[in-house]
């Protein structure tokens, strides 16, 4: 590209300039909350889901036509549970598509989403190793509609159980032994524990399928047919298939001929008024199936609502859509006198007589038992978001506690606002005049980068930090780049205007082409990447953009109004004189040096585990961080996670975060580590341990964790216990809340000296159940703020908790390896694109190569010691790629200058064009690592033993700049010797050496 003449119309300029930055300033300012702060950094739950259509469409749900339209498809899914998960907008839950069949579900800190607490005993006997029901003896009814209705984990002595459904006290199509525990009796009265269970997943993974029928009677088959018969084969058929699902039934039923076809048979749900189960697993109702114009669905409902049945009890009002209200009326009017039934979530919840035709409204009763509360709750809140094709599977959750995303923004930033002042202080330093313009430039560059950010409503996350220091390297390095061509003409005798104009114009095309091919992996990281990588990607992208803006437009602003003013110098230091070191010679010494320290590190990574190098996002597992009350030792720490029953407590690793204390006196902080490893079943996979670990690990750690946030006890006058919070809250104001949610008269008073815990006592309380009482003080918090507008948010023991499931991590490692290898095929062709040779690229990418196997190396040394938690994970994979992009800029600004020489020096060999071109670019090389090295070693020393994803990423940025420094010079350079002989060897032999020859000059 031509550069631009930037000398003229400064006024025009200088006004686009204050524009900009008038602009990004009121992005920045006006809006209450102008970045939205990923998870990492504001702290939150993140649930990552798959749909599979392609089970779907086996199972008839969906049809060919929508199968082939998976976009849609999945639009639909996410319209429905936005409503389901929050339906006000007060979680300010978000919702993505990724791909056609997965999404994200992030929701802030404040939302309450927190287990829920819901124990129990044994009754009915016990259970013993092979039964798949059980019985539940709980407190009260509030206690036993903790335990969800659609199915949840449980733990019963040592071993982990997971049921299907509830049906009043029976848990049922329980799958017994999960996470490799082992199935065995228990007796009557032994506990019963819900496990890693929580109201909003519940939501989301409700089916909420609902259809309507007509109870089968024998007028609806031939004559002979013997339906006592039928009944008995579907009760055998339960009997001898306990786990499966009423559909695979069905499905066989589907296949016959005539009537039997449109038979069905379903389980019925009857709970009697105390909440508890009067039916067994022979309970079931012959149904048909109705016609397609009478079939009905949740689908076709237009309004769901609680009311009471003429006896007062709970029920469900439902109003049919406007479309299908005739049909609906065609259809109780065709079956008055019969029993219609209505099958939820392939299980019938209610079975009454039509008595007369049916308009467009009417309510659904409980049947003799009538319906609880609870029941009622639970189906109109599933009805009215309509029905899912398919149940989504959990494949990945992430939790950060707010407080610890606080914690990750003060290292982040105050290591950005550290680097960005050491760099601004050695660049006006060591260019004076301009290093002040430079410095100037680079701060309007960073007010426009968070403007942009701002406007586009992107996303902040960690490694976006990290990404606004790397902005901060390549904005410096392009007015380097500037300065020391301006330097080369005044050297030449040229006039300070000339020298000026000359310079910009020579640097022009080397800014572009660097930024460009750090752009390309930019943009690539962004479509491949996921939660906090996105973000770095996007902080990125923005970044470059307006890096070689302020550089290039605003630096030229600034240099040529001061020579308007009649500046005639500007002074400069000098780090490098002109040198003629031989460097094409000395790569022969470093090159096996090189292979040498390749071939060891590459060697020691192969050789490590899994478990050690790889991190959960490419091996499946769960990870946790827990704060402590007191240090502790990490040998004890160890025994108690290894006392964990099955997989956890044998394969998980713990490991102490160095910032938090040390080895002599203990620390505050471990992070527990539990990986699926490749030999693990496909069972204990889908039951992995990481499903429920955090709850394992609490118990294991149970005496040792920080304590809160609620402790809560009831006695003789009340209810009394102490709250734990992440800020200061008037004491006042705590009463008021405590006292408006049934505690009667309350007093509240700062505890143990510190501001952010308090003690309480109360007159009253709201429930008689000890186990509840913590559950209500906590939803009382739950999106509140004090009378400083200060929100409440509980401090937890377990600040952090992320599970990766172990089916999605063969997809993860198939797109980081996609993003790299996609983004060295880019680099190749834009740069045969631009220097009309494929030479160059393959020599750009031997480099390349070069750094990230070096830096691998340089990773697994440190996971091999144990002195940096450097596991390969996606952020490591954004490390990586920054990698690439930073010796791309590197390699390119060596090459343009070799582009640039070849023509003038046609009588000197090719390594004596690079020699003298890697001499006239030294003295750039050199100060942009510099400035680079001093931005990310003060991320590294800041981040280091911190426990956040910034320590590994900085370590592997801070080795790879001086990897990729060295390799543009060492290894780049030679490669590209090597592919030009070679491919004059192969001109030679084709017969056209002398004009591929003459081209290769040329060019």
């Amino acid at each position: 590209p031509t550069p631009p003449q930037m000398a003229q119309n400064l006024g025009r300029k200088t006004i686009l300039i204050l524009l900009l930055l008038v602009g990004s300033a009121l992005s920045i300012l006006l809006p209450e909350e102008p970045f939205r702060m990923g998870l990492d950094l504001s702290g939150g739950t993140r649930l990552v889901y798959k749909i599979d259509w392609d089970q779907a469409l086996a199972e008839d749900k969906i049809s060919q036509a929508e199968y082939a339209d998976q976009t849609k498809l999945l639009a639909d899914t996410l319209e429905i549970l936005r409503e389901r998960v929050d339906p006000t907008g007060t979680l300010e839950a978000s919702f993505s598509a990724q791909g056609t069949n997965r999404f994200v579900i992030e929701i802030p800190s404040t939302a309450n989403v927190s287990g829920n607490q819901a124990v129990g005993t044994l009754g009915d006997g016990g259970i013993d190793a092979i039964q798949s029901a059980l019985t539940l003896v709980t407190a009260d009814e509030e206690m036993l509609k903790g335990f969800p209705v659609t199915g949840g984990t449980i733990q019963v002595g040592a071993e982990r159980m997971r049921y299907e459904r509830r049906q009043g006290d029976l848990l049922l199509e329980i799958d017994r032994g999960v996470d490799k525990t082992s199935a065995q009796a228990h007796a009557e009265g032994l506990a019963v524990e819900l496990k890693g269970e929580d109201a909003i997943r519940s939501r989301i993974e409700n089916p909420g399928a609902m259809k309507f029928y007509i109870a089968a009677v024998p007028e609806d088959f031939p004559p002979g047919t013997d339906i006592t018969a039928q009944e008995n084969m579907a009760r055998q058929w339960r009997t001898e298939n306990p786990d499966a699902p009423i559909s695979a039934y069905n499905q066989t039923l589907a296949g016959e001929a005539g009537a039997l076809g449109n038979l069905r048979v379903f389980p019925r749900r009857e709970i009697d008024k105390s909440g508890q189960s009067i039916t067994d697993a022979a309970n079931i109702v012959l149904l048909m199936n109705p016609k397609d114009e009478w079939s009905f669905t949740g689908d076709d409902l237009k309004n769901v609502n609680k009311t009471q049945d003429g006896f007062g009890y709970p029920a469900v009002g439902l109003q049919i859509s406007t479309e299908k209200e005739f049909a609906f009326s065609d259809f109780s009017g065709a079956n008055k006198g019969n029993l219609m039934a209505v099958v939820l979530n392939d299980e019938v919840v209610t079975l009454a007589t039509i008595k007369n035709r049916l308009p467009g409204n009417f309510i659904i009763e409980g049947g003799d038992s009538g319906f609880t509360q609870a029941e009622v709750d639970e189906m109109v809140s599933v009805l009215k978001s309509g029905s899912l094709i398919m149940k989504p599977e959990l494949e990945n959750s992430e939790r950060v506690g707010a407080k610890l995303g606080d914690q990750y923004i003060e290292q982040g930033f105050t290591s950005a606002v550290l680097g960005l002042a050491l760099v601004l202080v050695f660049i006006s330093f060591y260019y004076r005049k301009l290093g002040l313009f430079a410095a100037t430039s680079l701060l309007c560059a960073l007010v426009m980068l968070m403007g942009g950010m701002a406007f586009l409503k992107a996303t902040l996350t960690l490694p976006g930090v990290a990404g606004i220091i790397l902005t901060v390297g390549m904005a410096v390095d392009a007015n380097i780049l500037v300065y020391e061509r301006i330097r080369e003409e005044l050297a030449r005798g040229r006039k300070l205007a000339q020298a000026v104009e000359n310079g910009f114009s020579r640097a022009f095309v080397t800014i572009i082409d660097a930024n460009v091919t750090t752009l390309i992996t930019a943009i690539i990281l962004f479509k491949v990447g996921t939660g906090p990588v996105r973000g770095f990607a996007t902080t990125l992208m923005i970044g470059i953009i307006t890096a070689v803006f302020a550089a290039l437009v605003i630096t030229r602003v600034l240099v040529d109004s001061s020579l308007a003013r009649g500046n005639e110098s500007f002074s400069m230091a000098r780090l490098v004189h002109d040198t003629k070191i031989a460097f094409m010679s000395k790569a022969k010494i470093f090159l096996p040096i090189s292979a040498i320290l390749i071939v060891a590190g590459v060697g020691l990574f192969i050789s490590l585990p899994d478990s050690k190098k790889l991190g959960i996002d490419f091996v499946g597992g769960l990870s946790v961080t827990a704060n402590l009350e007191e240090p502790q030792k990490t040998d004890a720490v160890r025994e108690r996670i290894g006392g964990i029953e099955g997989a956890l407590g044998e394969s998980a690793v713990v490991v102490p975060l160095t910032a938090t204390g040390d080895e002599a006196n203990g620390y505050t902080t471990f992070r527990v580590t539990y990986k699926s490893l490749v030999d693990v079943t496909q069972e204990d996979q889908e039951a992995g341990a990481e499903a429920t670990g955090e709850d394992d690990i609490r118990g294991a750690l149970e005496d040792l964790l920080a304590e809160g946030p609620i402790i809560a006890r009831l006695d003789d006058t009340g209810a009394s216990g102490k709250l734990y919070f992440e800020e200061d809250h008037p004491p006042a104001d705590i009463e008021a809340l405590l006292e408006g949610g049934g505690f009667g008269e309350v007093t509240v008073e700062i505890a143990d000296g510190i501001p952010s815990r308090f003690s309480f006592t109360s007159s009253e309380s709201p429930t008689s159940n000890e186990s509840l009482l913590t559950s209500n003080i906590s939803n009382l918090f739950g999106n509140k703020v004090d009378s400083a507008g200060a929100e409440y948010v509980l401090s937890d023991p377990i600040p952090a908790a992320r599970v990766v499931g172990a089916q999605v991590v063969g997809e993860l490692r198939d797109a980081a390896i996609l993003a790299i290898l996609i983004s060295l095929f880019a680099v190749v062709m834009y740069i045969r694109a631009r220097f009309a040779e494929y030479s160059f690229g393959f020599a750009a990418v031997a480099a390349l190569v070069h750094d990230v196997l070096m830096t691998l190396g340089a990773l697994a040394i440190c996971d091999a010691i144990g002195i940096i938690n450097a596991e390969i994970s996606l952020p490591m994979i954004a490390a990586f790629l920054t990698i690439i992009g930073y010796s791309l800029n590197d390699t390119i600004v060596v090459f343009d200058r070799i582009r640039e020489n070849r023509p003038r020096m046609a009588d000197k060999s090719l390594p004596e064009i690079l020699d003298v071109s890697i001499n006239q670019t030294l003295s750039r090389t050199l100060l942009t690592s510099i400035t680079t090295l001093i931005a990310v070693v003060i991320l590294f020393v800041f981040n280091y033993g911190g426990g956040s994803v910034l320590e590994g990423f900085a370590f592997a940025l801070t080795f790879g700049v001086i990897v990729g420094t060295y390799s543009s010079v060492f290894v780049a350079s030679p490669a590209l010797i090597f592919f030009e002989n070679w491919a004059e060897k192969r001109a030679r032999k084709s017969g056209s050496g002398d004009g591929q020859a003459q081209a290769g000059s040329a060019a």
